[in-house]
């Protein structure tokens, strides 16, 4: 048992000293903001929605972004590509009630629910041999929203203008923020996108690459042509592995953000986590070429390899901090006077109330930086019980590891509407 007890804290420091320095580097690293704006060269965009049994949502959904687009300058013509995945409920009847001028709808039937990967492709195709034919690659832009999302004009201009400044950037993710915190699961996908996912792609930003994740990705035509979704559970990321093998750069802001609705209980919520750390694990197989690559620098390599590792390690890191903790505890109360237990306890617990202040501190400053609303007790609040909230997310791997040993691929998807709270982007400008 004292062996036990010794691997298990020395795997847990080692983890430990990986979370301290994670948070060292997204506090320093913190992506500059920038303002960029749209020049007079014409662009195209179209915003392709997967649709999948959204009946409670697309109409509203089409219509917000439809008075948008309205908004837009001159020099951006847009459009709506909603593909419907044959549908079970009336979303195909709902699209086509529609009376948006910017929607094209095209209703996959025969190979449908394959998987948000081969719905986007289906829009692709169809662009490439009818509304995109004859435009150009480099300034046609492709951005994958879902069927919950929301993009004020403003943001969506800026996202053009991203493409027009840089020419070289093939791929744009931006920033996510919850439209619906109306619990406390709500909130914690909020502190999450908008605290911890945000910093973490600042510092890839600055360090490397940003990573898609799906919602709110923007991508140039030019890219598209040559590089296909996947149907790993995890498209998103599997999409960026492939693009930077590619020698495509791609680029995150903080900046902009696109609006989605949270996923409101705790069992859906599972659900989702578990497709997408099972699409971790799927990704797996590029780690051999990401490392051969000329075009990913070492800390991508690292950065990446870890992130995908991640399941694996998930299973290993809550069992031996456990283990650690109930020994650090233990020896603790039975050598009090001259033991070393308790003061490492001790070092823990202002570590991580350290953690807290600073990832409200990151928080503010995101949110700020994207012209949300910020509350300093809420937020202070919501870093406390986030450590209960990646307590649940912890447990993820397990299922994720016996789905995929046990074949289980099947696409799992987010239900969308859950609760009819759609509010609007709180800009300050």
């Amino acid at each position: 048992m004292i062996i036990l007890g010794r691997i298990a804290i020395t795997i847990s420091s080692l983890f430990y000293a990986y979370f301290l320095l994670n948070i060292l580097l997204i506090n320093h690293y913190r992506e500059p903001t920038q303002t960029v704006h749209k020049g007079p060269q014409p662009f195209r965009l179209y915003l392709v929605i997967p649709v999948l049994n959204e009946a409670g949502i697309i109409t509203t959904t089409i219509d917000r972004l439809s008075r948008e687009l309205a908004k837009l300058p001159q020099s951006i013509e847009p459009q709506i590509i909603a593909v419907d995945d044959n549908s079970s409920d009336h979303s195909l009847a709902k699209l086509a009630a529609s009376k948006s001028p910017y929607l094209q709808i095209l209703h996959r039937a025969g190979n449908d629910q394959q998987g948000k990967g081969a719905v986007i492709n289906t829009a692709i195709h169809y662009l490439q041999h009818t509304l995109a034919r004859q435009a150009s690659p480099q300034t046609t832009i492709v951005g994958v929203l879902d069927a919950d999302a929301f993009m004020n004009a403003h943001d969506l201009t800026e996202v053009v203008a991203h493409f027009e400044a840089d020419t070289k950037m093939a791929m744009l993710q931006t920033g996510v923020s919850i439209n619906n915190q109306t619990n406390w699961l709500t909130r914690m996908q909020n502190f999450e996108f908008m605290c911890v996912n945000s910093s973490t792609q600042q510092l890839r930003n600055q360090l490397g690459q940003g990573i898609a994740s799906g919602n709110g990705q923007f991508v140039r035509l030019a890219l598209a042509n040559n590089n296909v979704w996947g149907d790993s559970l995890l498209e998103d990321l599997e999409y960026t592995l492939r693009t930077w093998l590619l020698g495509g750069q791609v680029r995150f802001t903080h900046t902009i953000v696109v609006q989605q609705e949270a996923v409101v209980s705790l069992r859906p919520f599972f659900h989702q986590r578990v497709r997408w750390c099972q699409g971790a694990i799927q990704c797996m197989h590029y780690l051999p070429a990401l490392w051969r690559s000329r075009f990913v620098n070492n800390f991508q390599k690292f950065d990446t390899t870890f992130w995908i590792i991640m399941p694996l390690t998930g299973c290993i890191v809550p069992i031996t901090s456990l283990v650690a903790l109930i020994t650090l505890i233990t020896n603790s109360f039975q050598n009090w006077a001259s033991g070393w237990h308790h003061l490492a306890l001790a070092t823990i617990i202002v570590i991580a109330i350290l953690s807290c202040v600073i990832f409200t501190n990151l928080f503010e400053r995101n949110t700020l930086d994207a012209k949300l609303t910020f509350n300093f007790w809420a937020t202070l609040r919501d870093s406390f019980t986030f450590q209960a909230y990646l307590l649940i997310i912890g447990l993820t791997p397990y299922a994720a590891i016996t789905r995929q040993l046990l074949g289980q691929k099947g696409w799992t998807k987010t239900r969308h509407g859950a609760t009819q709270l759609y509010s609007e982007l709180k800009r300050s400008y």
